[in-house]
């Protein structure tokens, strides 16, 4: 039975390490902190949490994209669905019958739609999750927001930062949960990392450089920067809790000259601090790597892996890491999100759509540095800014 489901590892691991928890409103830059039983209790099922404590019946949600990334969503809600109760695939979209042909294979009977139209006046659903192109992702959330729907969007966010901007105020004013799909929010090893720098073992930073890199054939439609770059900005303002002010990128593409499939890009930060950015789709071997290098040792993670290790001039020592289930967490947290919000508690957006948002300005700024051949400087807009676009 559910009660009597033990703490998962990470659990005990942060009884063991702390008695407090950070709740970040990420949209207001403001912080709190709760009690780490204040937070089992909203956010975590414990064996004292039980069923009926988080809803009566579970939240509907629909995956608009049933490609490569849709699938995975797909399995991964499905399982939570039977492990907590607390979630049900109530429609899968694609406007390919091929993909829903493979997904009726694979998962049996779901509402399998090719279009998603209907599902906006739906007064069952209560949430969607995109998978969708990277193109539609600004029409399709949209549409749900004005629908009065919750909206988690994978990354990014959208193309162009005027209308990721957009769906923020768009959620704002609908009282709307919007979360982007910044996955590595959820990676044990890239929360790891971050305990190390705040704790000062690192020293003074001097700089981070991270390598996303993956083979993949020309793709014709789609760059390098907007497919790999997001999750290595991501993870730098998880890291450090600041944003680039500067960013000069180069990129090339070589089999194709419409886009590219390589891209340098070097991100400058107030306190002299800087973050190079490889992303390729040319390397035959796949890469997801952060090192951050700091005056008195430097630190190198796997985000794949989660495995990482600490080197100091005594030599080198591996990092304490429990492996999470990031995508299972980010589906759960999106859950998290809809339910504390339906029911007026306190609750933290850990990857909101601000924080998508900002993501989407740094992109946009790397290709424009690329077309005008200079550094951009990077201007993230206020609260009283984006609440005025």
């Amino acid at each position: 039975m559910d009660s009597q489901r033990a703490p998962s590892p990470y659990q005990r691991s942060l009884r063991k390490r702390s008695s407090v928890y950070p709740c970040t409103r990420c949209s207001q830059n403001n912080r709190s902190v709760w009690s780490l039983e204040q937070f089992e209790r909203l956010f975590i099922r414990t064996p004292e949490t039980p069923r009926k404590a988080w809803s009566v019946e579970p939240l509907r949600i629909a995956v608009i994209g049933a490609g490569y990334w849709g699938k995975k969503v797909i399995r991964e809600t499905l399982d939570v669905g039977r492990t907590t109760g607390r979630v049900q695939v109530h429609a899968v979209v694609d406007n390919s019958p091929t993909m829903l042909s493979h997904c009726q294979n694979e998962f049996g009977p779901l509402d399998y739609k090719l279009d998603y139209h209907e599902l906006l006046t739906d007064p069952k659903l209560s949430g969607v999750h995109i998978c969708s192109p990277n193109a539609t992702h600004f029409e399709v959330a949209s549409d749900f927001l004005k629908a009065g729907k919750n909206v988690l969007v994978e990354k990014p966010l959208t193309l162009r930062s005027k209308e990721a901007y957009q769906l923020v105020q768009l959620a704002k004013d609908n009282n709307l949960v919007i979360c982007t799909g910044h996955i590595h929010r959820f990676n044990n090893g890239v929360r790891e990392l971050r305990r190390a720098l705040a704790s000062g073992v690192l020293g003074d930073l001097y700089y981070l450089r991270f390598v996303w890199a993956g083979f993949l054939p020309p793709q014709g439609f789609r760059e390098v920067i907007t497919d790999l770059a997001p999750h290595p900005f991501d993870i730098c303002n998880f890291l450090l809790d600041k944003w680039p002010t500067k960013v000069t990128c180069r990129g090339k593409g070589y089999r194709t000259k419409e886009n590219e499939e390589l891209a340098f890009i070097t991100a400058e930060h107030a306190g002299d601090l800087t973050a190079q950015v490889e992303v390729s789709w040319l390397s035959r071997e796949k890469r997801r790597e952060v090192t951050v290098v700091g005056s008195k040792a430097e630190a190198y993670l796997d985000c794949s892996d989660q495995k990482g290790v600490l080197r100091t001039s005594e030599g080198t020592q591996q990092i304490s890491i429990t492996p999470s289930n990031t995508l299972r967490e980010e589906v759960e947290h999106f859950l998290n999100c809809i339910a504390s919000h339906q029911d007026s508690k306190p609750f933290s957006n850990q990857s909101d759509g601000v924080l998508g948002a900002r993501v989407v300005s740094v992109l946009e700024s790397a290709r424009e540095s690329i077309r005008q051949e200079r550094t951009m400087q990077i201007q993230m807009p206020t609260a009283e800014e984006i609440r005025a676009k």
